[in-house]
């Protein structure tokens, strides 16, 4: 864990370091001016983020960084988590910092950590919900749904589509051995906690009939949904993830559904199957389902490093390190402000994909959707 700390820090330190250029995204905009205007839930998004970035603000000033701070901390936080979601699933030295080193290099990651947004915070609070719920399981100590409970009503008050991932992980657990948890009355508690935490913005949105839904009638209304097949969404999720991260995550997945050695925890192999099919069937973004690949990160290092213990191809360490730190390397530019404006402009002209106008404008906050994602 002190390499990943190591990790951790240096996580923190890059975007702290980046942080201050390009100037604003359009989005931060909008949750400053919602900060102004603190309540408990608005049309578009619950009421977390323009909570936190008011503090942000009270406390450090309206500079970029002061801005950016929170999800600097929220995604460097979430590398801890996912080393220890593969030190629970049976992972050792290696797999703790492939999966670190692994959630490090996604884009998708560096880019929640560069700017302030709701997406900031779901890596962190997705796993926060599996990591209780592999300790729930694992130790069985149904108590820990408890804290399950609590994290996902965080969730709710971040974004709703934690839901999703609810829904999901309840899926997985009455397709596997472990549905057996809904006998008791822990995993019920853990769902009237999170209920409680979510009152709040439940009851802003009775009161004010339900903007968030009629927003998203609309957009379904004016054909903006997202449609994509499932092969293409399958296809899309690959590269959200980094394509050469993709071989890990997968492993991760497969394992969980077939493997004897994590078979008490096949229901995340189902819950990604749920989460995949609900994101699929509701025609959403394909970096909605991104938060949900830490974990099988991690059960892919895990897999990883017992084949190389058994196979004792130990060159395979360096190697695999040395693949993910240039390919996080080699595309953290489209998605970090790291280059000058000048050199960023040569920089994209030269990679074999081509981003959208759209998103030129702010090239650091490059919607997932629309370039490699």
């Amino acid at each position: 864990m002190l390499i990943v700390l190591f990790l951790t820090i240096a996580n923190f330190l890059l975007h702290l370091y980046f942080n201050n250029r390009y100037g604003y995204f359009r989005d931060e905009f909008n949750y400053m001016a919602c900060g102004d205007h603190l309540a408990w839930g608005y049309v578009d998004h619950p009421p977390l983020i323009p909570f936190l970035i008011k503090l942000s603000r009270l406390l450090l000033g309206d500079s970029l960084r002061s801005i950016r701070i929170v999800p600097a901390l929220a995604t460097s936080a979430a590398v801890v988590l996912t080393a220890m979601i593969a030190r629970e699933l049976g992972g050792r030295r290696f797999a703790l910092v492939l999966s670190a080193l692994a959630f490090i290099a996604v884009p998708f990651y560096l880019n929640d950590g560069s700017v302030m947004t709701t997406n900031c915070f779901e890596p962190l609070l997705w796993m926060g919900c599996v990591y209780f719920a592999i300790l729930a399981v694992k130790r069985e100590d149904p108590r820990y749904w408890l804290w399950f409970g609590v994290v996902a009503g965080i969730g709710l008050e971040e974004k709703y589509s934690i839901a999703v991932l609810g829904f999901g992980l309840v899926a997985g657990l009455l397709l596997t051995e472990q549905r057996r948890v809904f006998a008791a009355k822990w995993i019920w508690l853990g769902g009237a906690l999170a209920f409680l935490v979510f009152l709040p913005n439940f009851l802003w949105n009775v009161r004010n009939h339900w903007p968030f839904l009629e927003l998203m009638h609309n957009i379904k209304a004016d054909g903006r949904d997202v449609v994509l097949s499932p092969v293409a969404y399958f296809a899309q999720q690959m590269l959200i993830a980094q394509p050469l991260l993709a071989p890990i995550w997968i492993t991760g997945v497969l394992a969980f559904l077939f493997s004897a050695r994590l078979k008490r925890y096949r229901f995340l192999g189902w819950c990604y199957l749920a989460t995949f099919t609900v994101f699929v069937v509701l025609k959403g973004k394909n970096y909605y389902l991104g938060p949900i690949y830490p974990v099988y990160l991690a059960a892919g290092a895990v897999v990883i490093e017992n084949f190389i213990a058994r196979s004792r191809q130990v060159w395979l360490k360096p190697a695999l390190v040395t693949l993910i730190l240039a390919a996080g390397v080699w595309l953290a530019p489209v998605v970090m402000p790291i280059l000058p404006v000048e050199q960023f402009i040569s920089y994209m002209a030269k990679l074999p994909f081509e981003v959208p106008p759209a998103q030129r404008a702010q090239p650091h906050a490059c919607d997932p959707a629309a370039t490699f994602c």
